[in-house]
């Protein structure tokens, strides 16, 4: 049996309350038609600076804006310089800390047991991403097996 996460009851985030901490924390979050990107964030003198491209749906949105948070929240972003190795690093942190604001172990677990097993049901319920799921998924797999 593989070894049990410690459940916490945490409350899925809404996009309004991604952009109340973005706010709390002097995050300043724009709009852009970005071409090469969804998200990006910019660091300027220890201020934080998010970019969202401007044709996303409302589930991107969430889930980019959570992801970028990540980023300024848990550790940064990477320059242009930084290893592949770093890179990875700082992508699997930030996604992280989205996916566990986004999609709590608990609140999953009592959607799957209340039947929304499949990925678009569970997108539908957390309002996300169907890509996102998946990544929510593997993310928990990855701690339930480690």
């Amino acid at each position: 049996m593989p070894p049990m996460l410690r459940k916490e009851k945490k409350i899925t985030m809404e996009t309004n309350n991604l952009y109340n901490i973005a706010e709390q924390k002097g995050i300043s979050v724009s709009f852009f038609p970005l071409t090469e990107s969804r998200g990006v964030v910019l660091e300027n003198g220890g201020k934080f600076y998010i970019a969202l491209h401007d044709g996303c749906t409302e589930r991107d949105e969430k889930v980019i804006l959570a992801h970028e948070l990540g980023h300024c929240l848990s550790g940064g972003g990477y320059s242009l310089n930084d290893s592949p190795l770093e890179k990875i690093k700082l992508e699997k942190r930030a996604e992280r800390w989205a996916i566990e604001r986004l999609v709590p172990l608990y609140e999953l677990e009592t959607a799957i047991k209340q039947g929304d097993e499949a990925n678009s049901a569970l997108a539908e319920r957390f309002g996300v991403t169907e890509e996102f799921i998946q990544k929510v998924l593997r993310h928990y797999l990855e701690k339930v097996s480690a």
